[in-house]
């Protein structure tokens, strides 16, 4: 006999949208065993991804530091050998030009376009004009000698500290000469391209030349 409607509707029906406790967790296990599994091959993955890198670059795969401590190193050492090269460009400058006096050498080393700072002196453009300045100095000043205490450099720029001596012979930056012992500290900065000098600031100490010359006593000089 059929059931009644009303009978059918009052009588409590099995929830089917909730699943039974063991079939939960059962669900749980197999999620948790899953996401074992797809971690497992993410792993694998990279793993052949880093090895085949490895193989096509033909050398074992590198940790990160290590592969940034050896791209600084390249570089480094690229560059250290540009700043050897620029400072016996600038030795040699110094030795042959004011050294060894031989003023008409200095357009050697010299860009065309090449330029001479001196501060207070003022600037000096192009490479035969300053190339007559450094010879007018080793002429009027024929037994320089320029020491050089420090020498070192960074990119395409060398420093160079020395100590200037020697005897006014004639005169100089407007300096009567009479036969007097100069001495001053300097600090010179040379800019360098495709192996000549191309630009030079001169940190010279012009007080201690002024004195020594007997042209200007500075108050703090005793």
């Amino acid at each position: 006999m059929l059931k009644s409607l009303h009978e059918l509707t009052l009588k409590p029906q099995p929830d089917r949208t909730v699943p039974s406790r063991g079939r939960a967790i059962e669900e749980i296990v197999m999620k948790h065993w899953q996401r074992i599994a797809l971690a497992a091959a993410l792993t694998a993955t990279v793993g052949g991804l880093t090895a085949a890198g490895a193989t096509a670059n033909g050398k074992p795969s590198e940790s990160r530091p290590d592969s940034l401590a050896a791209a600084a190193a390249t570089h480094w050492g690229g560059s250290s050998a540009k700043v050897a090269a620029n400072k016996r460009v600038v030795q040699a400058f110094i030795k042959d030009v004011l050294n060894e006096h031989n003023g008409s050498h200095a357009v050697g080393y010299l860009t065309s376009d090449a330029q001479w700072h001196g501060g207070t002196v003022g600037t000096v453009p192009g490479g035969a004009n300053v190339a007559g300045l450094l010879a007018g100095v080793v002429t009027s000043i024929p037994d320089l000698h320029a020491e050089v205490k420090d020498i070192f450099g960074e990119g395409d720029k060398i420093s160079v500290r020395l100590v200037v001596s020697g005897t006014l012979k004639a005169d100089l930056l407007g300096i009567p000469a009479t036969g007097q012992k100069v001495q001053w500290d300097a600090i010179d900065v040379y800019k360098l391209r495709n192996g000549k000098i191309s630009e030079e600031w001169a940190g010279e100490d012009w007080s201690a030349f002024l004195n020594t010359t007997g042209t200007y006593k500075a108050p703090w000089i005793q």
